[in-house]
């Protein structure tokens, strides 16, 4: 791995940073859809909607979480400027919140308007129609 020592070096890493953010953001929602697929539905009082709402945010914390410390441990020791090792911290904490933020708020608006009776909206609690 190249060492991170010029501006445009530290530019460029931290597009691809913002970039992977927004695909590690989107893979998170499809584990989160395919897990909640996986998890059955239950007879007479059905509380498997509470099985997939823990596993909904154990998927979208687990994923920005590593996101955050995947970049810390392998981007950060890569750059030999203090300030720019800052700069990327910085970039770093932005993404992570972009990663949590867009991972709750995207897989609430698909719950709510896409997928209402299915297994993945059901993460609302709502029932499914028999």
């Amino acid at each position: 791995m190249r060492q991170i020592a010029t501006l445009t070096q530290l530019h460029d890493l931290q597009n691809s940073t913002w970039i992977y953010a927004v695909v590690v953001c989107a893979i998170a929602i499809f584990v989160a859809y395919l897990v909640s697929n996986m998890i059955a539905w239950q007879g007479g009082n059905d509380r498997s909607y509470i099985k997939r709402r823990v596993w909904w945010v154990i998927i979208g914390l687990v994923a920005s979480i590593g996101f955050w410390v995947y970049n810390d441990l392998v981007n950060v020791p890569r750059i030999t400027n203090i300030g720019f090792r800052h700069m990327y911290s910085q970039t770093n904490l932005f993404c992570l919140f972009l990663v949590l933020i867009g991972y709750f708020l995207i897989s609430l608006l698909l719950m709510q308007f896409l997928f209402r009776n299915a297994k993945f909206g059901s993460i609302l609690g709502k029932q499914r129609n028999k």
